[in-house]
């Protein structure tokens, strides 16, 4: 087979004779594009599967963070099968009208004349309009407002025009959306966004038309596929407000993609195209900066992004002689967020690469170094993927706390701040009032049942690392035994703590709220809200009925504590304590699934290896936030077993966002020779492994071998504590920026 050469196109059906009006809808590749491999690899399948039947390719899904450039890549395509060009851009509250089209009553000058001009406005486009494009493009277009408000502006106009008429003969009029003028005449049609649709029932008008032999039934009889119709699918990843693609609609894609940021040599290249500037030392300090931004933010959940854009508009300042370090807060870290706390975690990871100091290097003056043919800095299309705004509420209060005596770095808290920390929520004897302060003791059923789980959790464990370098290490899974002597201490630890945990809590389940369910559901026989919208659909499915929560949200949280000896020293033992209670109590708040573990090495010759299995999702028991507090100070670490245990219960999960936080003050130790190169080696390849199952990585490094740990797990995944009594708010911010 031939291979796909730069800037060559392959048409897909020579005998088609395209309209003026279609030939205008052709992207054009413009001076400053260049050919990805993402877009070699597609060109060169579709050419190759094109007149292969059944194994024809022309569903692409496109799937990868904003500004990777999935809408240019849909446009080449337009650009390399000389196919029109065209677009729809999903949003939550999408129906059936929006994907199909709507029906809209035609009515007279008299009746137009009653209703209020803008509707007269909106109607009279619709009126003049030869149904090229989507009712919803017309009345954007028409009335300059947004894609959500036209879509409104249709419902209303359509519940209008059916009133007007009086109960008279009414005509009525079709108009076919964007995907089924795409679907009939065969163009390129980019599906921005589906998996934001709430209601997974619109979804499922796509399945049909994405078969090869694809029909859509509209009210005025069935469409059928058009033998050039490419669909390409472009959609976020773990993005607020995003969801998992239906997977019927999965299926059926025959081509996926996933789309990061290019490779740094790619990325300088571009930028020298786009912005005419040669200093290549500048261009690769500003992508090492971006990348590294990019894998931070993914790493601590923050929505912002950063992407190409920002790199292209970051360049361009510095090369127009723009001072590097002050220019990034403006040109990329402020797009990501102003969230102080998300700010800081992006400075750090900076920091710690040395990249900070690499920026003030750079001399604050205009570049000698451009093309004189250099093209005006745009992005590739201001209708590309927008970059998630930053919701997070900036200047949220941290946590205080008193550290002990003993603490690295000890400051004295005031009284003034100490009062802060008081509970209004407590008991007289100042235990809180958050949960059920005296459990009954546990039945003879209840211990059975404890055992059997144990030993369940022994069976599964050991299955877990029979392939891997631990298969010959003796493990013992505990489960601790609760005891009431523990409540004090989980009294007096949690006392401070939970009003700011109740707090994060109370801005998080309002989104959760979102997050679980749509507010109606829509298209039912019956219901408490009439839809007027529905009626030209004649399926009597008129009516809307609320919909109760039922879903918990996408996320399930593993926390494990490295219970080494070393952790005795200088307050990092309560410091956990304190982290591992406001993790357990902000996941019940929110109805997180949690997994909180322990372990140490080398006990005795006969077990090498003990897990501590204090929280578990699979047998919760309110009994688990007093285990927590028998979290010690033991023996050695075998990090990678302990971590392949926990992220291999993760990945079974069925949630979409998986997590699994370290708490470690060392890097890995353990007899025999588990140290050093082999331990990290373990690591790090354990790292690999689950992170090709979508388990994601924190390290929370607290002791004196940070940057043992940093190297260990990355600089994307290492948060550094430096100050311990910042740990249980950090981690609970953390988890709450996952959902």
């Amino acid at each position: 087979m031939q291979e796909q050469k730069d800037n060559e196109y392959y048409v897909l059906s020579p005998g088609r004779a395209l309209t003026e009006e279609e030939k205008g809808l052709i992207w054009t590749k413009s001076l400053t594009h260049k050919v990805s491999e993402e877009e070699r690899r597609i060109t060169n399948e579709i050419k190759r599967n094109w007149d292969r039947g059944e194994m024809k390719i022309a569903n692409v899904l496109l799937e990868g963070d904003a500004g990777s450039g999935k809408t240019q890549l849909a446009k080449a395509l337009s650009a390399n099968f000389r196919l029109p060009y065209t677009k729809v851009t999903c949003f939550a509250d999408m129906d059936k009208s929006d994907i199909i089209g709507a029906i809209l009553p035609v009515i007279t000058s008299d009746q137009m004349e009653r209703l209020e001009p803008a509707d007269q406005a909106a109607l009279k486009a619709l009126y003049d309009s030869d149904s090229f494009r989507s009712s919803t493009e017309i009345l954007m277009e028409a009335l300059g407002i947004s894609r959500e408000h036209a879509s409104a502006k249709m419902k209303h106009v359509l519940k209008l025009a059916a009133n007007a008429a009086e109960n008279k003969a009414v005509e009525y009029r079709f108009y076919a959306s964007e995907i089924v003028r795409a679907f009939q005449n065969g163009y390129l049609l980019e599906i921005q966004e589906p998996n934001v649709i709430r209601d997974a029932a619109v979804l499922m008008a796509l399945n049909s038309a994405l078969e090869p032999g694809g029909t859509l039934n509209l009210p005025m009889g069935i469409v059928h596929r058009h033998p050039d119709f490419i669909a390409v699918i472009t959609a976020n990843r773990s993005y607020a407000g995003s969801r998992p693609l239906n997977e019927a609609l999965r299926d059926r894609i025959q081509h996926s993609e996933k789309m990061d940021l290019p490779t740094k040599e790619m990325m300088m290249e571009r930028a020298k195209v786009k912005i005419g500037c040669e200093d290549d030392e500048m261009l690769d300090i500003l992508a090492r900066v971006i990348i590294l931004l990019d894998k931070t933010a993914r790493a601590n959940a923050i929505k912002g992004v950063a992407g190409m854009r920002s790199y292209f508009y970051w360049a361009d300042a510095v090369a127009q002689g723009a001072s590097a370090r002050e220019s990034l807060y403006h040109k990329v870290i402020y797009k990501m967020t102003t969230d102080p706390e998300e700010i800081k975690l992006l400075e750090d990871a900076l920091e710690g690469q040395g990249l900070m100091w690499l920026l003030d290097e750079i001399p604050a003056e205009p570049q000698t170094k451009r093309r004189e043919d250099a093209v005006e800095v745009t992005t590739w299309d201001i209708d590309m993927d927008v970059d998630s705004n930053p919701d997070q509420q900036a200047g949220e209060e941290g946590i205080r706390l008193k550290k002990s005596a003993e603490s690295e770095g000890s400051t004295s808290v005031s009284s003034d701040e100490s009062a802060e920390l008081e509970s209004t929520d407590s008991g007289k004897e100042g235990t809180p009032n958050y949960h059920q302060a005296n459990p009954e003791p546990m039945s003879e059923e209840e211990k059975q049942k404890e055992r059997d789980f144990r030993k369940k959790l022994n069976q599964v464990s050991r299955e877990i690392v029979s392939d891997s370098l631990h298969r010959s290490v003796k493990l013992i899974v505990h489960r601790p035994d609760y005891d009431p002597n523990l409540q004090e201490e989980y009294g007096r630890l949690s006392q401070g703590l939970m009003p700011v945990v109740r707090e994060i809590a109370r801005k998080t389940l309002p989104l959760l709220e979102h997050e679980i369910t749509a507010e109606y559901a829509k298209n039912q026989y019956y219901g408490s809200r009439f839809q007027a919208d529905s009626v030209a659909y004649r399926d009597f499915r008129l009516f809307a009925k609320k919909r109760p929560p039922t879903e918990s949200p996408g996320l399930v949280v593993g926390l494990r504590v490295d219970e080494s000896a070393s952790m005795a020293a200088f307050g990092r033992l309560e410091a956990a304590k304190r982290a591992v209670i406001a993790v357990y109590e902000f996941c019940q708040i929110c109805h997180i699934p949690v997994l909180i573990y322990g372990d140490t090495a080398d006990v005795s010759r006969l077990e090498q290896m003990s897990i501590f299995a204090y929280a578990d999702y699979d047998h919760p028991d309110v009994r688990d936030r007093f285990r927590l507090m028998g979290i010690r100070a033991r023996s050695n670490n075998r990090d990678g077993m302990a971590l392949r245990i926990m992220a291999e219960r993760l990945a079974a999960s069925p949630k979409q966002t998986k997590l699994l936080i370290s708490i470690s003050d060392g890097q890995p130790k353990a007899m025999e020779d588990y140290t050093g190169s082999l331990a990290i080696q373990d690591m790090q390849q354990t790292l690999s492994e689950y992170e090709r199952k979508e388990v994601k990585f924190l390290a929370a490094a607290i002791g004196q071998d940070k940057d043992v740990i940093s190297r260990i797990y990355g600089a994307e995944r290492f948060l550094d504590i430096t100050n311990l009594n910042e740990l249980p708010a950090k981690l609970v911010r953390i988890i709450s920026r996952y959902l």
